[in-house]
């Protein structure tokens, strides 16, 4: 008796990014993208509040309207968004919930784009 064997990645899909590795390095960058806002927005607050640091904030002028600009609070908006829908998706999950990954990454990614929109939209003066 001969073993029928099919030939392996006939669909080619190893070869490109899969949804499921798409969905954990957006979730690990939104991660990155949340602490080095905080880092950054602690590093500012000191720097405008405290006294000693005024020649640093002589020195820095942009770091304050780095923070205050609009295209970072949409990005930090997106990020906290999907990081935050994201998540809830893998505890469900863990919790037994089945979701269709794919749908799951649209509609994450769509409703996080909303917040982001909404925060450049607000900006434009709509």
């Amino acid at each position: 008796m001969s073993k029928l064997t099919l030939p392996r990645n006939s669909t080619r899909q190893a070869e490109t990014w899969l949804i499921g590795d798409i969905s954990r390095v957006l979730h690990r960058i939104s991660g990155v993208v949340i602490i080095l806002f905080v880092l950054v927005h602690v590093v500012v607050q000191s720097v405008v509040q405290v006294p000693q640091w005024e020649s640093t904030r002589q020195a820095m002028p942009w770091l304050h309207a780095l923070q205050n600009q609009n295209w970072v609070h949409a990005v930090l908006y997106f990020s906290i968004a999907f990081h935050s829908l994201y998540g809830l998706r893998l505890l469900l999950g863990d919790l037994g919930f089945s979701f269709d990954y794919r749908r799951s990454l649209w509609v994450i990614s769509g409703v996080s784009a909303v917040f982001a929109m909404r925060e450049l939209v607000r900006y434009a003066g709509f």
